[in-house]
């Protein structure tokens, strides 16, 4: 079998996702795999290792990649986000990646590379154009959160969640309000938000846990008797997916979530979530869910089964086929 070497751009979410649990699905399928955020020597110098470099930008893995090129190693570029149309709430990603020198690096270690991987079609649409090599692997999750309960409240109050980092302003600058006037107006609801709190203005109804450095941990945390997911139409939003839906639906948890592409694609409305197209709707669906028991648990066990698709078992060989090309 293959050695492959997964090298992530952080151990958040994104170096997750997108590689380590690929990492781990690989080696289930017999391969000899590794993940770090330091390349090893032996990787470096070892001609048959495979490479996976994800958002590979800054100027001294730039040079390693270019180098590596060279010598025709077999590299596969791995990218997650249009990262050529962040918005600018997003501040500190907007700066970096609007960065002339940055996105020029970023279009030449795609170009050298064997592969391209993404997580979508509309993304896999706006790297073609420097590389023609690109596969589609959607996100997975891992296999053991389709066996997971996870905690809930049982005194009467239902939880409605959200998790994820502070680059969703824009997203919850359209939900926030509606968000509001429904917890205003369902005393036993509440809101938890894991990782980033934008319950701004949510006093009684609301609880936060903090950012969540690892992401088993994080879904671990996960309590929610609903998922919501916001989400803006807007240009970058178009590429990304459906993975808090996914998540979620693992989880057996039914999700209320903006009618964008990625969860349009992902949820099928009145089955195993709700899309939302106008604003008054985030009140309605979540009405619905919270006053409906039945309609909540046939929704959570139509997702659970719908994610079981997407397990890091059943999408591995995905990862097998695009990386060994």
């Amino acid at each position: 079998m293959t050695s492959i070497f997964g090298w992530p751009a952080d151990e958040t979410g994104c170096g997750f996702y997108r590689i380590q649990l690929p990492m781990q699905g690989l080696a289930d399928l017999g391969h000899t795999t590794s993940h770090a955020q330091r390349m090893p020597v032996a990787v470096r110098e070892d001609p048959d290792t495979i490479i996976i470099g994800q958002r590979i930008a800054t100027e001294g893995p730039t040079e390693l990649w270019q180098h590596l090129a060279a010598e025709g190693r077999h590299l596969v570029y791995e990218v997650d986000d249009d990262l050529w149309n962040i918005d600018a709430s997003n501040a500190k990603a907007h700066k970096f990646f609007n960065d002339p020198e940055v996105r020029q690096r970023m279009i030449r270690n795609i170009e050298v590379a064997a592969a391209v991987t993404v997580t979508t079609a509309p993304l896999a649409e706006r790297v073609a154009a420097w590389n023609p090599n690109v596969h589609i692997v959607p996100n997975a999750v891992p296999d053991w959160l389709l066996d997971h309960q996870p905690p809930r409240r049982e005194d009467g109050t239902l939880t409605i969640g959200w998790g994820g980092s502070a680059t969703h302003q824009m997203d919850w600058d359209q939900a926030a309000s509606p968000m509001r006037q429904f917890l205003g107006r369902n005393p036993h609801t509440e809101l938890h938000c894991i990782g980033t709190n934008y319950a701004h203005g949510i006093r009684r109804q609301s609880r936060f846990t903090p950012w969540v450095p690892d992401v088993e941990t994080f879904l671990r945390t996960i309590d929610y008797h609903i998922a919501v997911a916001p989400l803006r139409p807007h240009v970058f939003n178009q590429s990304k997916s459906a993975l808090k839906a996914l998540e979620a639906g693992a989880l057996g948890i039914p999700v209320v979530a903006s009618a964008v592409r990625p969860y349009e694609d992902h949820i099928l409305h009145g089955v195993t979530g709700l899309l939302v197209r106008r604003d008054h709707e985030w009140g309605r669906h979540l009405r619905a869910l919270v006053n409906d028991p039945a309609m909540r648990a046939a929704m959570g066990v139509a997702a659970r089964e719908q994610a079981r698709q997407h397990t890091i078992t059943a999408l591995a060989p995905a990862w097998e086929k695009a990386i060994l090309g």
